[in-house]
């Protein structure tokens, strides 16, 4: 167990990582843009570049009587960091043009999110988040960002001022800058920072071919479909996974990553990726490696094994995935979901095709045009394919707010500040909590304590988890773990798919009987 723990525990962030979050964001010493260049892109890994962002401008650039930040997005990244500026003292106000929270989200039940999947084999896999605040555990999308929303109801909201409008410009040359507002009064914000938190617009498509949104519940795959996917990022591997795993290819992701970590396999996968990395061609978040390894590597029946339990459909659907990338398995698509494609590429199952190729439009038609081969109609009614899913990523919202210029500095910045990508943790001495609260932001401890529960009842759910006993977390959240309480057969399955030891926040919760004669009087 100990072991267990020492190898999923997060590292603090160095102050040279950190320093590169901030050269990655900043365009000016009063304006910043949270990158959306920068690879793996995650909640989790926005999260993470949040709070080190912040951190990095109060110390740098906010000063008493200075200290009035205005945030544009009040997204995931948005709120984090809104949050964030809030508990170090400063005055946040956020503008968002939408009216409903989250609305991309709202109805995509089928997508399962994952703290940190796609950061293996470089941090262990972990079902919940380790964050001052706004955590979350593994769960479909909806529920995810319901838990989030109940946190920030219960707390910041009350802190953070909100404009529902949309930004018409920024004027940067003087601080405070000014923030001119698309309102019918023309409004002008004065703030002494801004932050760009706005992520990524509406995703790419290919000329007139309409295909379903990836947060869309109309990317379901029926039963006995052929399924054509274009684009080898994260998002098309997945999709050309979904419809062999369907959401649990979260699961199944986790799962593996949690026995390969045990296996000489880890060591291997995370030689090949920093190799590939020193190969990435600027700009265009790829490596020149073409990358044999994935081609060609096998997975142990036992670890296989784990995963057949999720295969939903018999016989399995046929997947075309066309890629532009040098291999299917391109350096920006997170390992994991790398060797699950390459399982049902070239194992047994043999279900997903590669055709490396592009879309063309040929006689008014989209057209899948194959390096070798003969170009194939894709639009209906002629084409083979029940659904094409094309996943060509989606341009930054900011793109809207900003000029050419300052998108392709952000873009090199991304090349030149990659160690933003991927971070270890957050620095905890600048977002402590203590009885009263998590920093300057008077936050209560039960606002703690009922984050926490919810992550918990996320991963019970997420595992078919019963704990016994939730209302532990009523007992102990300072200093010792928490202590909960499984079923004999709840606890081998948690410890085969090596779920505890594991921090929820900023709390260690392991398994073993609740300490209930312990209780905190929380200060309100």
């Amino acid at each position: 167990m100990a072991e267990l723990y020492e190898r999923k525990r997060r590292m603090p962030i160095d102050a040279e990582r950190s320093a590169h979050v901030y050269e990655a964001c900043k365009l000016t010493d009063n304006l910043f843009v949270l990158n959306p260049f920068l690879p793996q892109q995650n909640f989790y890994s926005q999260q993470l570049r949040a709070l080190a962002l912040a951190a990095e401008i109060s110390d740098r650039h906010l000063a008493p009587g200075h200290r009035s930040v205005c945030i544009v997005g009040a997204g995931v990244a948005g709120r984090t960091i809104a949050a964030a500026f809030r508990s170090l003292g400063a005055g946040v106000t956020i503008v968002d043009k939408e009216k409903v929270d989250f609305t991309s989200y709202r109805n995509a039940i089928h997508r399962e999110l994952h703290p940190n999947i796609i950061f293996w084999p470089f941090q262990e896999p972990t079902p919940a988040t380790e964050l001052p605040f706004l955590n979350w555990a593994q769960a479909p999308v909806t529920e995810v960002v319901d838990a989030m929303m109940k946190e920030w109801e219960e707390s910041f909201a009350k802190h953070v001022a909100f404009i529902h409008a949309e930004v018409d410009e920024i004027e940067r040359a003087a601080t405070p800058l000014t923030i001119k507002l698309a309102d019918a009064q023309k409004t002008e914000l004065k703030a002494d920072v801004c932050v760009i938190a706005t992520g990524f617009g509406a995703e790419r498509q290919f000329g007139n071919l309409q295909t379903p949104a990836y947060w869309s519940p109309s990317s379901i795959i029926e039963s006995g479909d052929e399924v054509m996917v274009s684009g080898s990022g994260d998002g098309g591997l997945i999709d050309a996974l979904s419809p062999i795993l369907g959401k649990d290819v979260t699961k199944a992701a986790h799962i593996l990553a949690a026995r390969l970590s045990k296996k000489p396999m880890k060591t291997d996968v995370k030689a090949i990726e920093e190799e590939r990395r020193a190969r990435v061609t600027a700009g265009k978040k790829d490596s020149e490696d073409p990358c044999p390894f994935y081609s060609t590597v096998h997975l142990e029946d036992e670890d296989t094994e784990e995963i057949e339990p999720f295969i939903k459909r018999d016989p399995v659907p046929s997947v075309t995935l066309l890629h532009e990338s040098k291999s299917a398995y391109s350096f920006s698509a997170a390992p994991i979901n790398k060797l699950l494609l390459s399982h049902f590429s070239n194992g047994p199952a043999r279900c997903v095709t590669h055709v490396k190729g592009s879309l063309k439009t040929v006689d008014n038609q989209a057209t899948m045009v194959p390096e070798n081969g003969a170009p194939e109609c894709i639009e209906p009614p002629t084409t083979r394919f029940a659904k094409v899913m094309v996943r060509h990523g989606a341009p930054p919202a900011a793109k809207e707010i900003l000029d050419e210029p300052d998108l392709v500095r952000l873009g090199e910045l991304s090349f030149e500040h990659l160690d933003a990508a991927i971070l270890p943790g957050y620095d905890s001495s600048k977002y402590a909590w203590t009885r009263k609260g998590v920093g300057n932001a008077a936050i209560s401890m039960k606002v703690l304590a009922d984050s926490l529960e919810r992550s918990l009842n996320l991963i019970s759910r997420a595992y078919d988890l019963d704990f016994s006993n939730i209302r532990m977390l009523r007992t102990n959240i300072e200093g010792e773990p928490i202590k909960v309480n499984l079923p004999t057969a709840d606890t081998r399955r948690a410890e085969r798919f090596d779920l505890f030891p594991l921090m929820v926040g900023p709390v260690l919760v392991e398994l073993g009987e609740p300490d209930t004669t312990r209780d905190i009087d929380y200060e309100d």
